[in-house]
């Protein structure tokens, strides 16, 4: 992997094992960042993800290893006869309900237990979709020549049977998922066709595809996106101050703060500090140089208490 700038090493990106040969590593490492770029996509929290080798089952040996209490969803491909299962457990369901809702940090798995809702469903599915979809578009790049569709969830399964599942070789994938530094855990399961996911084995050159295959997954993880907002200054008042206010009333902002701006992005519920810089201007428009780079402390984001001046 490249080295970690202040941005990348926000996104993680997953471990696989060092054991796999280069298409069953190249998956998992695949299937690893997926998970931690549609994290940063639709949750704005920090996931890492641990996958294991891709490994060859049936559809029945595959759902004899589904947890109790899960959430499955039937996955489908464009590609004629393609149909998988993905399976998350209800840690994983909850700690993406929490994120969603700014209280992954207070959050309990002790709730592991009950069964998935419609509710669940609806929260859950934007995060499985964006990671399949990310997942395709990067397994594409490693297939010059064949096709590969998107995969995207269509159905609850409430409980899933072999006879579901066309007659045709499947790859299993289980992922472990720690979220914000390990505060939260989950698990994914993976089952999809081997056609649609194999993508070395016309390979020549094992050692020339690993580095192939490390400068592509690089160059998609550099490309993902983030947001950073140029924030002036924060002010604490009161919340009878603030209800006080009206226009045409001033707020006061210490005269140094033109020159210690904090560029900031989301750390789920809280804002980081990333880089300092002074307010300026370039080419007749405002702008912020940078005077200093690196990670700041957690920033609280109490929006009864909190003023906030900024330029996206």
């Amino acid at each position: 992997m490249a080295d970690k700038s202040v941005i990348s090493a926000k996104l993680r990106p997953g471990n696989t094992s060092t054991n796999a040969d280069i298409a069953t590593d190249g998956l998992a490492g695949v299937l690893s960042k997926s998970v931690s770029v549609a994290g940063l996509k639709t949750l704005e929290v920090q996931v890492e993800a641990n996958c294991k080798n891709a490994t060859q089952i049936e559809p029945q040996d595959f759902i004899q290893y589904l947890p109790e209490t899960r959430l499955a969803l039937l996955i489908e491909c464009d590609l004629d006869g393609q149909i998988g299962l993905i399976s998350a457990d209800m840690n994983l369901i909850n700690a993406i309900a929490d994120g969603l809702t700014g209280s992954l940090d207070k959050g309990s798995e002790a709730a592991a237990k009950r069964i998935p809702t419609p509710i669940d469903i609806a929260l859950t599915r934007p995060f499985f979709d964006t990671m399949l979809s990310d997942f395709s578009e990067i397994l594409a790049e490693f297939r010059p020549g064949k096709q590969t569709d998107t995969y995207h969830t269509s159905e609850t399964v409430p409980d899933p049977s072999p006879h579901q599942f066309p007659d045709q070789k499947y790859l299993q994938l289980s992922v472990d998922l720690d979220f914000e530094s390990g505060a939260r855990h989950g698990q994914i399961l993976l089952m999809l066709p081997a056609v649609n996911t194999e993508f070395a084995s016309s390979v020549k050159n094992i050692a020339e595809d690993s580095v192939a295959w490390k400068h592509t997954l690089n160059k998609s993880l550099n490309e993902a996106p983030t947001a950073l907002e140029v924030v002036l200054h924060r002010r604490h008042m009161p919340i009878g101050q603030i209800m006080k206010l009206k226009t045409g009333d001033v707020v006061e902002i210490p005269s140094d703060a033109l020159e210690k701006l904090s560029i900031e992005s989301k750390n789920g519920t809280a804002s980081r500090c990333l880089m300092r810089a002074r307010l300026g201007e370039f080419q007749e428009m405002r702008a912020a140089k940078i005077t200093s780079i690196g990670a700041g402390k957690d920033l609280p984001n109490n929006r009864s208490y909190l003023i906030e001046h900024s330029d996206t």
